[in-house]
């Protein structure tokens, strides 16, 4: 009985795994977004973020500043359609909530300086 029960629940942790594998490496985040943040400092105010699948099929990416500038995201998070990322900047903590809908993304930046919206677009395949 207790090998049937351990069996059993190693089957189903394998389950939830491949399901988990298949949601980041189909994500709808997946490819580079040309971001605007209007209200943030020039520096920081525009850029690609660039997100992949990892080797381990986690999300992971980077934000390309337009002075070329470039920070790792720290932690991706996606469910349904609601998107929320971190990076670290300067040494500061900046979350990102965001709504994904088809080839948009939008919502605000959490900053020291407060909060500020932010919007990004599908970049066009090269």
């Amino acid at each position: 009985m207790k090998t049937r029960s351990l069996l059993l629940s190693t089957l189903i942790l394998f389950i939830f795994s491949i399901d988990a594998i298949a949601l980041s490496s189909n994500s709808p985040l997946l490819g580079s977004w040309e971001f605007n943040v209007n209200e943030a400092p020039w520096e920081y105010s525009r850029g690609v973020i660039i997100i992949e699948s990892g080797e381990d099929e986690e999300l992971t990416g980077k934000i390309e500043f337009s002075t070329g500038r470039i920070v790792e995201i720290a932690a991706i998070s996606v469910e349904d359609d609601k998107v929320v990322f971190e990076v670290i900047v300067d040494g500061y903590d900046v979350k990102t909530d965001l709504t994904i809908t088809e080839d948009n993304l939008r919502g605000i930046v959490q900053t020291i300086e407060g909060n500020m919206n932010f919007t990004a677009k599908r970049a066009a395949a090269e």
